[in-house]
């Protein structure tokens, strides 16, 4: 839910970005061609509406876009992402052309004048979000809800909030749950970096879901993490002070 609200705040801010740079290049346009005798405001207005408003749309589709490809090519994700991203622009100026044609501002679809005003300027704004965009995308840690273990040979999805705690033994990671015990064979280290905040990293061997620590004990040096299931697991000297 946390990445949801993330990306909704990401486009709100684009949009209001937008809008203010629609505003901003509207005044521009004013002070600059209101002695013209041909300059029409409601011409400048509907230009920026069609090269800048009609992009609020398009950050919505480049950041389902970007986290497609990082979810299914994250080794190609830049290549990828600026290929796509050349590829927008040209797709948005041509569909910006189409609408203007419709309005009755251009003789043919594409318009040489058009595309001068177009990657002159609105063309760099919309560049300048789309790159925040792939920079947010990549940086963004996808919260996993659920995971694959084994229970015997048998390969099976389990949701997180199932485990109580997770125990490194050799290459294999042990998963405990009131159901029973899965494995898996992964990295610890990584794991415990996938899984924060939810779940915290008390020792070299252990990992442990916040949610089932219902207290922390202390027998003379030792200090231990007491489980909703009343196992009790050690913290290890490295990993104190830790705050659940």
């Amino acid at each position: 839910m946390w990445i949801i609200q993330s990306e909704k705040r990401f486009y709100y801010v684009s949009v209001i970005l937008l809008v203010v740079i629609f505003i901003i290049t509207l005044v521009q346009n004013m002070i600059r061609y209101s002695n013209h005798s041909s300059y029409s405001v409601w011409v400048s207005v509907v230009y920026l509406c069609v090269s800048v408003l009609l992009f609020i749309p398009f950050i919505a589709l480049t950041l389902w876009l970007q986290k497609e490809i990082k979810k299914r090519y994250l080794k190609w994700f830049w290549l990828l992402a600026c290929t796509s991203t050349v590829i927008s622009l040209i797709v948005f100026y041509l569909l910006s052309n189409i609408i203007l044609h419709a309005f009755g501002y251009f003789d043919g679809f594409v318009d040489s004048e058009y595309a001068r005003y177009y990657f002159g300027r609105e063309a760099l704004y919309h560049l300048l979000l789309i790159v925040a965009s792939a920079v947010y995308v990549y940086n963004a840690k996808t919260r996993t809800k659920t995971i694959q273990v084994y229970k015997g040979r048998k390969l099976i999805t389990i949701g997180l909030e199932l485990i109580e705690w997770i125990e490194a033994e050799g290459h294999y990671l042990n998963f405990y749950s009131e159901a029973g015990t899965f494995i898996k064979r992964d990295r610890l280290g990584l794991l415990a970096e996938q899984l924060q905040p939810d779940f915290i990293r008390i020792h070299r061997k252990y990992i442990v879901n916040k949610s089932q620590i219902i207290a922390q004990e202390k027998d003379k040096r030792d200090e231990y993490i007491v489980l909703s299931s009343g196992k009790r697991l050690k913290i290890g000297q490295s990993f104190k002070p830790i705050s659940w």
